[in-house]
């Protein structure tokens, strides 16, 4: 069995963000020896021959079944750790090896934690229990427990956490609700912690609604000299000005929810709107 597999989790509609992570990841990681896995539905070429996997799947019908896909990749991985990333979480800063290798070894000695987040989540209490240096515990009903932010999972825990039906947004917004039943334990680094894997989180990637996010992706582009079409997807600077989501969509939003987690759903609508007219 392989220790260590980093799964960057990405779709063939995403191609082109794929240069500009890999020209970054080997820039601020380049004594990387983990196993890389791109994990997308047909797409089988990287470019400059990066020395990659690929995990292709295809659905019957054709359209992409995130949480099937996602999983069937999990499965296929032969590790007892997976480290999760998406393809816009491009590096800007040193990963800090040393701490991933602490984290891997604290999850090998107990069998009872899930995940090391790199990244923050916002709780309102204090939650840390100084079990490990420079994480702090999740809240056991805490929201976003479940998350795309960069981490080092035990794969087989992420596995019963996803649904074939799953996407990537709902999953992060109503999945948290499948854990709160779990006595695993989920950690995350603290807020003056946030060094391990450097990228613009403030931003949330180099991406946001499809559009790339210009802050993040011109300096970069021009760094690598990467011949990128920036028209094609646009960019999304002012993210106050991207229009909100309509209420069909919403709607159709927390329908999958109810779909994912059943009346479990009234929950989050119940945390909306205490937090709106808590404002």
């Amino acid at each position: 069995m392989i220790d260590n597999i980093i799964v960057v989790n990405t779709c063939d509609a995403y191609e082109d963000v794929w240069e500009l992570f890999f020209c970054a990841f080997q820039e601020h990681w380049p004594e990387c020896k983990y196993k890389v896995v791109l994990n997308t539905e047909r797409k089988q070429k990287i470019p400059n021959n990066i020395d990659v996997q690929i995990h292709n799947f295809n659905s019957k019908n054709g359209k992409d079944i995130w949480g099937l896909r996602l999983k069937q990749t999990l499965s296929a991985c032969e590790s007892k750790f997976v480290l999760m990333l998406y393809d816009d979480f491009i590096l800007e800063g040193r990963v800090d090896q040393e701490k991933i290798s602490n984290c891997i070894k604290w999850l090998n000695d107990n069998p009872d934690i899930a995940v090391f987040y790199f990244s923050n989540i916002p709780v309102n209490e204090n939650f840390n229990d100084n079990r490990f240096e420079g994480f702090e515990l999740i809240p056991r009903r805490g929201d976003y427990k479940l998350n795309s932010a960069p981490a080092i999972w035990r794969r087989e825990k992420l596995l019963e956490f996803i649904e074939d039906n799953d996407n990537p947004w709902a999953w992060e917004f109503f999945g948290s609700y499948r854990t709160y039943n779990s006595t695993d334990l989920f950690y995350c680094a603290r807020k003056e912690h946030e060094d391990i894997y450097p990228y613009n989180y403030a931003m949330g990637g180099a991406i946001y609604r499809g559009k790339w996010v210009g802050k993040v992706i011109l300096p970069l582009v021009q760094k690598y000299n990467l011949q990128v079409d920036i028209n094609k997807r646009g960019l999304a600077d002012d993210l106050q000005q991207i229009n909100k989501r309509s209420l069909l969509w919403k709607m159709q939003f927390f329908l999958l929810g109810f779909k994912m987690i059943r009346f479990g759903v009234f929950l989050y609508i119940y945390r909306i709107i205490k937090k709106k007219f808590s404002a």
